[in-house]
């Protein structure tokens, strides 16, 4: 096969024979157009985020795009650092005092949703549960979050490649970047105890974070907090319409949630790949990469490597997970935001499975989804329900 890695197009609509045949037939697979590497089997991943000597974020973590100073493009203790300082946010009792919280924004949003028996699920559900939360861990008022989501989603447009960084991709990151500099101003005063006034005020080796990391670890937390989440419940409602004696079986048994998240993330895959660059030759599948070539780990392939999972085709809300599901990645750069989504989505499903049934996709209406090579995801769910 012929395949373009960073084809977003190819990623979003029904890439899975290809996966399928990477994996089986061409397990680091070369991409002659963007010259790329990529791994498609979960062990291989593995391999790659564990070998950070060989396979570094120092260039970039996005293919073919450059670096930027956030801590997802750092190594070694330069990395664990600036990880250090942005986990204080993270904290499992951190995570905890969110949750009465988020459980208020998820029962007035479904509650709203009931009303009516039938909603658009991406916009007036799945987006704003993340963004509620990560806007109160950041201290962005409720009024500015639909400005904000709204910019995220073009710049994040860019992480699909060098031809994807367009003029409304710069556009709308230099609006964000003029009102994170606004909240930078307010707090330099008079902080906030959010997490803007955390990094601001944190120290890294005797020395503060700068201008542009501080940026930088802003926009890295909110395309992390908002998408992960938004993809894996909209993703998963997408398939519950498909499966509604799952959504039954999940209602009855509400202790196998935890277990039910897992298996929408792994379903989803709400981040196609992240890149590394390789710092020496190096073989793999008698297949040699040379010294500053880069190398894509494709997630979703990943997810359905039936050498670690049952038929990894099928949607399987009870699951019995060999092993992890790996859309959070591996090792040192796991991603920091993983007990938070988790519990977002958690949250979602336990109020949710009481009060609706029967999700079906609304008639004459279609699933519309998101064109990437970074980002797994929807723009449109148009759902009906019977309200339980």
């Amino acid at each position: 096969m012929d395949i373009d890695l960073l084809d977003g197009d190819f990623h979003t609509y029904d890439p899975w024979d290809a996966y399928k045949w990477m994996r089986e037939e061409a397990p680091l697979y070369f991409d002659e157009k963007n010259g790329i590497w990529a791994v498609s089997r979960y062990d291989d991943i593995i391999a790659v985020s564990k070998d950070q000597d060989t396979f570094t974020s120092l260039n970039g973590a996005r293919p073919l795009v450059p670096p930027d100073p956030s801590m997802i493009c750092q190594v070694g203790k330069d990395h664990a650092l600036q990880r250090g300082i942005v986990a204080k946010g993270f904290t499992p009792k951190h995570v905890a005092q969110l949750e009465d919280y988020l459980r208020g924004v998820v029962v007035e949003l479904i509650e709203e949703l009931m009303e009516r028996g039938s909603g658009e699920f991406v916009d007036e559900f799945a987006a704003l549960i993340p963004m509620r939360a990560i806007g109160k861990m950041a201290g962005i008022p409720v009024e500015d979050q639909g400005r904000i989501m709204s910019l995220i989603d073009i710049f994040v447009k860019g992480g699909d490649g060098p031809d994807a960084i367009t003029d409304e991709v710069d556009d709308a990151f230099y609006e964000f970047a003029e009102y994170h500099e606004e909240m930078v101003e307010e707090r330099r005063g008079c902080p906030a105890g959010d997490l803007l006034s955390i990094w601001m005020n944190a120290d890294i080796g005797g020395e503060k974070l700068d201008d542009v990391q501080l940026l930088f670890e802003h926009v890295l937390l909110l395309v992390g907090g908002s998408e992960t989440t938004r993809n894996a419940i909209s993703g998963g409602l997408e398939a519950i319409c498909s499966h509604p004696d799952q959504w039954e079986w999940l209602a009855k048994n509400p202790d196998g949630i935890p277990n039910a998240s897992e298996e929408f993330i792994r379903w989803v895959s709400p981040f196609v790949n992240m890149s590394r660059t390789l710092t020496r030759d190096f073989e793999m599948h008698g297949r040699t990469m040379k010294d500053e070539e880069e190398i894509v780990m494709l997630y979703p392939a990943a997810n359905r490597d039936p050498k670690h999972f049952d038929d990894p085709d099928t949607f399987n809300l009870q699951r019995n997970f060999r092993s992890p599901q790996i859309s959070f990645g591996h090792g040192r750069h796991f991603c920091l935001g993983a007990a938070l989504a988790r519990q977002e989505l958690r949250i979602a499903l336990e109020e949710l499975l009481p009060r609706i049934k029967n999700l079906r996709i609304t008639d004459g209406e279609q699933v519309e989804r998101r064109s990437s090579s970074f980002v797994r995801g929807l723009h449109h769910l148009p759902i009906t329900f019977d309200v339980r």
